[in-house]
């Protein structure tokens, strides 16, 4: 079960948190039952995605997963919108996220919360830090590299606020509910969802262990003897690869062969 540092969680409460997100994030938050939860984006006014979250519904409150280098200044952000609601706003720095691949373990007895992760089997495990143990990097990398064949990407410091949700796959892992009410960006990510203009799509792609490429660097995608641009959006390497999470105009049916990286070639694996 490994301590996934990458991941941190806010915990909204009091008698309005509900309705708040709802009215933040492009998912459908009150349709949660106790016990479920949803992706969900929180977007700038044009649309673009600031952050993922993994909002899971408690009793008689709210918990948000996302980027540990996001959440502060999400927190801060959202608790600007706060006005006359009654919704306390607080980052769990107390806790740790772990990822879990079994149904129950002895280190889950003393959750604080199990997080079912939407179309999967795997879920995530909050615990008070003492207990959650130390992080294993290599089951870390691994398990964010599962993520990215998933289609998530929790977005970093450098790629929050460059796409939209459409661009990196969000509304296709449920994410995005195209008919509830307003939120940040609502219009646009609207509009160009029954419009049918997304140009850009996400790619993953496991190359041949290499250099993780900065979030944002530009790359090269081979196909059918041609160059193609791409954006990276995320990288992360494992034991035997390195597997990237771009953003591409390539059609998703063409076939990559290969990614250009600083003039180096690497194949797939």
């Amino acid at each position: 079960m490994p301590v996934l540092k990458y991941l941190s969680a806010i915990r909204f409460s009091d008698a309005d948190a509900g309705d708040f997100l709802q009215n933040q994030l492009s998912a459908d938050v009150l349709a949660l039952a106790t016990g479920e939860s949803t992706f969900a984006c929180y977007c700038e006014p044009k649309g673009r995605v600031l952050a993922l979250m993994l909002v899971y519904r408690l009793e008689e409150a709210f918990l948000a997963l996302l980027s540990s280098e996001l959440a502060q200044p999400i927190a801060d952000r959202m608790r600007i919108y706060v006005m006359r609601s009654k919704v306390s706003i607080g980052i769990l720095n107390e806790c740790a996220v772990s990822g879990s691949q079994a149904q129950t373990s002895t280190a889950e007895d003393s959750a604080l919360a199990k997080i079912p992760i939407p179309g999967s089997e795997n879920h995530f495990v909050l615990l008070e830090k003492e207990l959650a143990g130390d992080s294993d990097a290599s089951a870390q990398r691994a398990w964010k590299a599962a993520e990215f064949q998933s289609g998530v990407t929790w977005l970093n410091s450098n790629s929050s606020g460059e796409f939209i949700p459409q661009m990196l796959g969000f509304d296709q892992i449920g994410a995005v509910n195209f008919r509830k009410g307003c939120y940040p960006g609502q219009e646009i990510v609207a509009r160009t969802h029954y419009l049918g203009k997304v140009k850009r799509h996400p790619r993953v792609l496991n190359i041949e262990p290499a250099p993780c490429p900065a979030s944002l660097q530009k790359v090269q995608l081979l196909s059918a003897g041609q160059s193609h641009d791409a954006i990276v959006a995320d990288c992360v390497q494992t034991n035997d690869r390195t597997c990237l999470f771009v953003v591409t105009r390539l059609p998703p049916e063409s076939t990559v062969q290969g990614v250009e990286l600083d003039d180096l070639i690497v194949s797939l694996r």
